[in-house]
């Protein structure tokens, strides 16, 4: 007996009780054997589906808590900045040493410009569209 058409379907986990159904339907070469095909097509359904929810939520946990522990950080670096700036100003050493930036602020300016940046963009978009019909 010889295979020529192969269907293989495979109900892969999303999480949560979830799953998806994903199928296939080939046509064999002479040099494939179905359990080489199921191999590939079960890797091609699973890239397809893409990761599991749980994933994105494993990955959203992680990426929070790094956020934390650098936050911590940057806190102590700011404590250590101010007691350095507070030194030189009381020796008299440095009467002008700056307090550490908010770097949050800075990050806010380059947003808005940002905004400002994308709006003029779809102005030029606009400008070049009115010309174009004239």
């Amino acid at each position: 007996m010889k295979i020529k058409t192969f269907h293989a379907h495979f109900s892969l986990s999303l999480g949560n009780y979830n799953s998806e159904r994903i199928g296939f339907a080939v046509e064999l070469d002479d040099n494939e054997t179905p359990e080489d095909v199921v191999i590939t097509l079960r890797e091609r359904a699973k890239n397809i589906v893409g990761k599991k929810a749980q994933d994105y939520y494993s990955d959203k946990d992680a990426m929070q808590s790094e956020c934390r522990a650098l936050e911590r950080k940057l806190q102590i670096l700011r404590n250590q900045w101010e007691a350095t700036a507070t030194f030189l100003k009381a020796q008299g050493l440095n009467p002008d040493a700056p307090s550490m930036p908010d770097f949050g602020l800075l990050l806010t300016a380059v947003r808005v410009e940002a905004e400002a940046v994308a709006e003029e963009e779809e102005e030029e978009e606009y400008d070049e569209e009115e010309y174009d019909e004239n």
